[in-house]
């Protein structure tokens, strides 16, 4: 019974670690994207913004 329960205990274990390096990997991966579309959207903001004005 012993062993049995200590197994149970370390595949708990292994799997909140795997889970926790797979949700790292993907915040490390669709977060910088995230920042790279609003990145993007202000500068093209910015540039209409800038042809607008001197458009007139």
């Amino acid at each position: 019974m012993g062993k049995k329960c200590l197994k149970r205990r370390t595949k708990r274990k292994i799997g909140i670690i795997v889970v926790s390096v797979g949700v790292g990997l993907m915040l490390t991966i669709i977060i910088p994207i995230w920042g790279w579309i609003i990145a993007g959207g202000t500068v093209l903001i910015y540039f209409g913004w800038c042809l607008i004005e001197n458009h007139r």
